[in-house]
């Protein structure tokens, strides 16, 4: 076996940072905006759900665009209509309608990121190192938007929420000309398919893919655990216990960390335990830190507990199921990257947004929420690993 090849994870770290980024860095904000934008929580709450309605879709059309026409170009043109966004919010922020309006375009250019990561990577890695570069752009995936507060918060603190906006638009221009002179296209020519429109069609018939559902529908009841955890968290922490945002993005370190354990268990303990005892574990994880929310005190530290192992529950589980969603798809990574990653955001805006409507806002609204979240785990793990390709997938990669 040669030498792992960092190169094109490295870069695929930092592609995928973007979207995350993008998503965590307002959280501590939005009290804030809503503030001085007399907007209610249910209004600035759009400033998220607008940006992944824009995020998710996208992916639906960059996916086949980057099968066909290679990663690189789909990719440094995505970031261009992402930073044209910011620059539109940045420039009308005093205006609720076009700061919405700029974060969805924001979102709309930002879509290239999660599908691109994801394919570049599949393209340069096989079975045992694509599980290790996959599970280090899991970590990116999900420890950036739970580090991101922390910036955010910093940010917010000492210059404004406007200042958040203008350090995202300034983050994406230097990444930008960083894969300018730093990304190499992944996609061989004698791979790609002729027709993008071939690819758009075979949305329908992996819709009704049993391993795809099972795998992808993992990450889109993790991820939705997450948006909706960081998005309850500032006002569960700032509003009804009193924090300031300077110490609240002190305290949101601590999940970090713990999505980083999660990631460095599936690392070390995966080969030894199999990659379908792994998966089984988050869901126990959650389980955990759903008991915590409802049954402890709303104190500081309980709620970062409760916060700390659903972060460690995504860093285990994430990896290992897309991994195992991309095994059997060699041809087509982009666009089943693309219509597991448009389902994600789309399904996490939708639930987070929803359930805010209905009035989750106490930490056992939420500890309740991700009891549920553990159970259709558990039902996914199973319906997925009992499949043909689903075993076969597993083998490959416990092989």
């Amino acid at each position: 076996m040669g030498a792992f090849n960092w190169r094109p994870l490295l870069l695929a770290c930092l592609i995928v940072s973007i979207g995350q980024l993008s998503l965590g860095l307002i959280f501590p904000s939005l009290p804030w905006i809503a503030k001085d934008l007399s907007l209610s929580t249910g209004q600035v709450q759009w400033l998220v759900s607008g940006y992944l309605l824009g995020f998710g879709p996208s992916q639906l059309v960059y996916g086949p665009l980057s099968d066909v026409f290679g990663r690189r170009p789909v990719l440094l043109s995505g970031l261009l209509i992402a930073m044209a966004g910011l620059l539109l919010a940045v420039i009308w922020a005093d205006s609720f309608t076009l700061l919405l309006a700029g974060r969805m375009i924001q979102g709309l250019g930002a879509g290239s990121v999660a599908v691109l990561a994801r394919a570049s990577i599949r393209d340069s890695y096989q079975s045992h190192d694509l599980v290790k570069a996959m599970t280090w752009v899991a970590i990116v995936a999900a420890f950036t938007p739970i580090m991101a507060p922390v910036v955010g918060g910093m940010v917010n603190h000492y210059a404004g929420w406007l200042a958040v906006f203008c350090v995202l638009l300034g983050y994406i221009a230097v990444v930008w000309l960083l894969l300018v002179v730093c990304f190499r296209e992944t996609l061989p020519g004698q791979a790609r398919p002729q027709s993008v429109a071939v690819l758009v069609r075979s949305y329908a018939a992996l819709i009704r893919d049993r391993h795809f559902i099972s795998f992808a529908g993992i990450g889109w009841i993790n991820f939705s655990l997450v948006v909706l955890s960081i998005s309850l968290m500032p006002f569960i922490m700032q509003v009804q216990i009193g924090m300031s945002s300077e110490e609240y993005a002190w305290w949101a370190m601590i999940p970090a960390v713990g999505l980083l354990c999660g990631g460095l268990f599936c690392q070390r303990l995966r080969p030894l335990i199999g990659t379908r005892t792994m998966l089984f574990l988050a869901p126990a994880c959650q389980i955990f830190a759903g008991c915590l929310l409802i049954l402890a005190p709303v104190e500081p530290a309980w709620m970062i507990a409760g916060h700390f192992f659903l972060a460690m529950a995504n860093g285990m589980v994430f990896p290992c199921a897309q991994s195992l969603l991309l095994i059997p798809y060699s041809q087509k990574a982009g666009t089943v990257a693309a219509l597991a990653g448009a389902c994600q955001m789309v399904f996490a805006s939708l639930c987070s947004n929803g359930l805010l409507k209905l009035g989750i806002q106490y930490p056992w609204h939420l500890g309740t929420v991700m009891l549920f979240g553990a159970l259709g785990g558990v039902v996914l793990v199973i319906c997925g690993t009992r499949s043909e390709t689903g075993q076969q997938a597993v083998a490959a990669l416990n092989g």
